[in-house]
Order: C-alpha cells, then structure tokens, then sequence
C-alpha cells in the first residue's frame, strides 16, 4: 500500500470487522491510525473501550502507532472530537476511512422510524460528519484522502435493508460529488 507511511489515518468502526483489517494494515504499512470505535453492539446499542483499545494493542505490539477513539460518528462533536485526537496525537490527519456502521434490518413496512434514523446517522451522516471535520485539515495542507465503506445493498437494493442500502447509496453520491 504505497503512500500511507508517515500519514496519519482516522479509521471509523476500527474495532472489529473490515474497520479493524483496515487499521491493522494501514498500520502495518507505516500509517498513525486513529482507532475509533464506540464499542457498540452490532445495533448500534451501548458502547465500550475495549473494541477500540484491541485494535491499538494489536497494531503497538507489532511496532506501529495507535491511538484509540470512543466518540460516535453520528454527532457533529464526536466527529470533531475524533479529528482533534489525530490531531492532539500525531500532529496532523492526512485521510479518512469512514468504516463505522450498524445493522437494524427489517421489512419496511415493519420498520419503526427510530431504526431507520439510528441507521442513516450513523452510516450516512457518520460520514458526513467526519469528512466535513477533516476537510478544513485537508484543504489548508492541499492534501487529504478519503475512503467510504459502501455496499452493493446501496446500489441494488436488499430486502430488509432498505435504511442500510438509503445510506449507503447517499454514501455513493458524497463521495462521488466530492472527488469533482
């Protein structure tokens, strides 16, 4: 993976799945990961430290730069919050990877409205709130890269995904509109 050494990455929902292979290998390559993590449930419910501070064990044990984050993505504040770790940590972010999701599946005509919204807030304005707090970062150093977890779901469609696949399409349409 050329050209992560020495860059400082925030990596969100680094505390299990993709997100944690993520920060593991961008650590690995010589990248300073911001582990962030709430430490949820696959449901978004509750939160925790150890998810986020494993993934950190794992990456300084093998020699790499780490620093765990707990703040959920979904808050305007907690996405602040998550920069000015990297910031306060390493000095400076040079990218994002927007990771952090959960899953509240169910027909739609089933499903309660609090579903739909946890969903999108976290996955689509979980996004949107940490790139809108790295950009600034970005543009004063003319550098900056960002990376979206997306799915197929957004794109065809899943049964009992509509909030996951809404999200993850509107995922699509920012990316695609910042890259202009």
């Amino acid at each position: 993976m050329p050209g992560v050494a020495d860059r400082v990455i925030v990596v969100t929902g680094a505390g299990g799945g993709l997100g944690r292979e993520y920060a593991l290998t961008l650590a690995r390559e010589g990248a300073s990961v911001v582990v962030n993590d709430l430490g949820g449930a696959r449901d978004g419910t509750g939160a925790g430290h150890s998810m986020a501070d494993q993934v950190v064990a794992e990456i300084k044990d093998a020699g790499g730069r780490a620093v765990a984050n707990y703040d959920s993505v979904a808050e305007a504040e907690g996405a602040e919050n998550i920069v000015k770790t990297a910031l306060d940590e390493f000095g400076k972010i040079d990218g994002v990877v927007s990771n952090a999701g959960i899953l509240r599946d169910g027909t739609f005509h089933k499903m309660p409205f609090e579903n739909w919204d946890s969903v999108l807030k976290v996955h689509l304005y979980g996004g949107y709130n940490v790139i809108r707090a790295a950009w600034p970062h970005f543009r004063e150093q003319s550098y900056g890269r960002i990376v979206v977890a997306t799915s197929t779901s957004g794109l065809f469609g899943n049964f009992g995904q509509a909030n996951y696949s809404a999200a993850k399409l509107g995922l699509v349409g920012l990316i695609n509109t910042l890259a202009q």
